[in-house]
């Protein structure tokens, strides 16, 4: 045994010589090196160490004082004391008896370690060691008391009755010398026990009291003030040899006022403590709402823990209360299991949802509900994300749900919450939105229109195949471009106009622009636009749709084209001619200082040309004739062909002196003129009829009767001339009268 406990010895200082040397390691490692729970492991076997080198200090101190004391109350003399020592019999036992002593109580603190190590995180620790607890004081103090009563007697026979002449009186103060200062010594080391042992109790648990605060109480406020009284009047006595009444009387009265301090402190401790006492003693197991109750019965430390327990427990109390209620009214179903899946708890939405009863379902295990979750893993996994499940109703039908699984400890027993939503309806809602969205994208992708969307910045985010055919592009290759890039530079402004009048706050916008394919050819679009705004009228995009008009537009421009000119020769015709010289009257009569010219043209041959030589002479004959005429019209100016063989000629802002000369002008240009055909050479000359027009026209039709008068006459008057319309002209009435028949046989034929 003496070599185990040697060997015991040993191992604790080598540990504390690890230890140093760790720490000291620990000193030059960066902060944060240390091995995860390396703090937990140390922690039982540091309280280990203490725990036994405090313990060998103090049964060592327990000889030494009381040898001490002794030689210091003249108990043993010096040299008695030397010859103890020199004998060996007497040290020797008291080391025997320390580490006896030692090994006892090591034997008591290594179960518990042991378990502390095997259970880091702590818990309830078993029956037989809580024994091991109990069994510390009385152990203690057992060992003591072996101390005390096997030296004295020990040390009188090796002294072989050399005490003195009154051997037992010698014997009784040595012995009752020993008694006070070993426990004395031995308070100091128990209370350092008790305060290791405690630190073990933080990951044990505990189920009862060990060591009162009574007993404590008594141990530092009763005992040891007491022992020490009697330690004084023991060393009077030995000093003077007598005890006087009146230092009998102090050491009752000190006695007295100690233990009445003593009882004092414990009924104070004792009125600290009730309300737990009384909580603790009713019958049943105690609610939040009754340790809420707690009030505190004394001003010390131990009223104001009270004070704070009660309030913590009362708001542990609303918490619960709030977490059931959260729990009770919650839309999803709530189900907590144990780790072997065993379900726990069970919500009223989880009973709405899978049709069990809490009381029916609880203990079951969650593969009844959830098989899905199961299948691969026969455990829980609660590191997974929010996704859909296959649950199971009571009635045997399949319920789709969404599933959260969280982790959770309670009691150091691992429990998992699972968070169940009937979705059922969502998906079919999906599905069916899905489809919609499918048939929506068949009709736009299909869509002979473009389908268009632009963001705040202008640039498209989205188009539909139709892009291909409009702008020769695919869809992914115009997205995120800037619509403007796709402007014509003359229409750039006609989408700026648009996305602004949307900006102001106007709903729908359509306009027409002209893009640039990706050829460079002028595409015409008529765009729809329509701004989508949030909830605080900011726009989030611009959508719409476009339709390519460009060969509307060109057939329109087409038809605008041949109902304002002449088929064969290009130039305006009757109906432009004369529409354009309404205009040109009504400006005219609103401004006096203006006057303006109209020539009317004849061919003189062109009817000999059309019958001898055909009507595609003819046509060509009324071509050259055109552009002879369009080489010499100001720029300005308005030719058009009024019919058959007739041109008419609209001069704008020229003086009445020059009608006539602007006339002869053009008169000789068909005398220097020669129409060939077929190897022949043909001359063409032209009849002209001016007519001025100043504010005293009134009409169009005025203007051109006076033209037509004047050319009229110009042919009467043998052809090839230039006729200026004279209102005091005496032929013109008559001239008028012809044309009117004239006309009238037209008419009629």
């Amino acid at each position: 045994m003496l070599t185990e406990l040697c060997k015991s010895i040993c191992s604790i200082l080598q540990y504390k010589e690890i230890s140093r040397v760790r720490v000291q390691d620990q000193g030059h490692q960066p902060e944060g090196c240390h091995s995860p729970g390396e703090n937990m492991l140390d922690a039982p076997e540091r309280i280990s160490a203490r725990f036994s080198i405090l313990l060998f200090l103090g049964f060592l101190l327990v000889p030494v004082v009381g040898f001490g004391s002794a030689v210091l109350f003249d108990v043993l003399q010096p040299w008695q004391l030397q010859q103890i020592l020199a004998d060996g019999v007497v040290p020797v036992f008291s080391l025997l008896l320390i580490f006896f002593s030692l090994f006892q109580l090591q034997r008591l603190i290594t179960p518990l370690t042991n378990w502390a190590l095997q259970h880091p995180q702590g818990g309830n620790a078993p029956s037989h060691l809580h024994r091991q607890l109990q069994r510390f004081s009385r152990n203690f103090w057992v060992l003591i008391l072996a101390h005390v009563l096997v030296t004295p007697p020990l040390v009188f026979w090796r002294l072989d009755g050399s005490l003195g002449e009154n051997n037992l009186t010698a014997l009784s103060h040595f012995l009752l010398l020993q008694g006070i200062t070993a426990t004395l010594t031995g308070v100091p080391a128990y209370l350092f026990g008790l305060h290791q042992l405690g630190k073990l109790v933080s990951q044990l648990s505990l189920d009862r009291i060990h060591v009162s605060l009574k007993s404590r109480t008594l141990l530092l406020a009763g005992l040891v003030p007491l022992l020490s009284y009697v330690l004084l009047v023991e060393y009077h006595w030995l000093t003077t040899g007598q005890l006087e009444t009146g230092f009998l009387a102090t050491f009752a009265l000190l006695s007295l006022i100690t233990l009445t301090i003593s009882l004092l402190s414990i009924r104070s401790m004792q009125q600290a403590l009730r309300p737990f006492h009384e909580l603790f003693s009713r019958s049943g197991a105690s609610t939040h709402e009754a340790l809420a109750q707690l009030r505190p019965a004394s001003t010390d430390e131990i009223g104001h823990l009270t004070q704070t327990l009660g309030r913590v427990f009362q708001r542990l109390g609303d918490q619960e209360t709030h977490m059931r209620a959260i729990v009770d009214t919650a839309a999803e179903g709530i189900i907590v299991v144990d780790e072997r899946g065993q379900i726990d708890t069970f919500n009223p939405a989880a009973e709405h949802l899978f049709g069990y009863l809490a009381q029916e379902i609880r203990g079951r295990h969650l593969a009844t509900l959830l098989p899905d979750i199961f299948q691969v893993r026969q455990s829980i996994d609660p590191h997974s994300e929010e996704r859909d499940a296959a649950a199971v109703h009571r009635d045997s039908s399949r319920i789709t749900v969404s599933l959260r699984i969280s982790e959770m400890e309670i009691s150091g027993q691992r429990m998992f919450t699972c968070l169940v939503a009937d979705i059922s309806q969502r998906k079919a809602a999906e599905q069916e939105l899905l489809a919609a969205e499918a048939r929506y994208r068949a009709l736009v992708e299909t869509a002979h229109d473009l389908v268009w969307s632009v963001d705040t910045e202008g640039c498209w985010s989205y188009l539909n195949s139709s892009s291909r055919i409009i702008y020769g592009l695919e869809p992914e290759n115009m997205v995120g471009r800037p619509i403007c890039e796709f402007c014509a530079p003359d229409k750039d402004d006609a989408d700026q106009q648009a996305f602004s009048g949307l900006l102001a706050g106007k709903d729908l916008y359509q306009y027409e622009t002209v893009h640039l394919d990706n050829e460079g050819n002028r595409r015409h679009l008529s765009f729809n636009a329509k701004a989508h705004r949030d909830s605080d009228g900011n726009i989030l995009q611009i959508s719409g749709t476009a339709r390519d008009v460009t060969d509307q537009k060109a057939f329109h421009e087409q038809l605008t084209y041949q109902a304002e000119h002449d088929s064969l020769t290009r130039l305006f015709n009757r109906h432009y001619f004369q529409q354009e010289l309404e205009r040109t009257v009504a400006r005219v009569s609103r401004s006096p200082d203006t006057s303006c010219a109209l020539f009317y043209i004849d061919l003189d041959q062109f009817k000999y040309i059309n019958d001898t030589l055909g009507h595609a002479a003819g046509d060509r004959l009324l071509v050259e004739i055109t552009q002879l005429l369009l080489k010499h019209v100001r720029d300005g100016d308005l030719l058009a062909r009024f019919g058959g063989d007739e041109f008419t000629l609209l001069l704008y802002n020229i003086r009445s002196a020059d009608v006539i000369s602007a006339a002869e002008h053009f008169r000789l240009l068909f005398e220097a003129f020669h129409f060939l055909e077929d190897g022949k050479s043909f001359n063409v000359s032209c009849s002209i009829g001016a007519a001025l027009i100043d504010r005293h026209v009134e009409s169009a039709e005025e203007a051109l009767s006076h033209a037509d008068i004047a050319c009229n006459m110009a042919k009467a008057q043998g052809r090839n001339r230039v006729k200026l319309y004279d209102p005091s002209d005496n032929n013109k009435d008559g001239m008028a009268e012809d044309m009117g028949w004239a006309s009238r046989v037209r008419e009629m034929l």
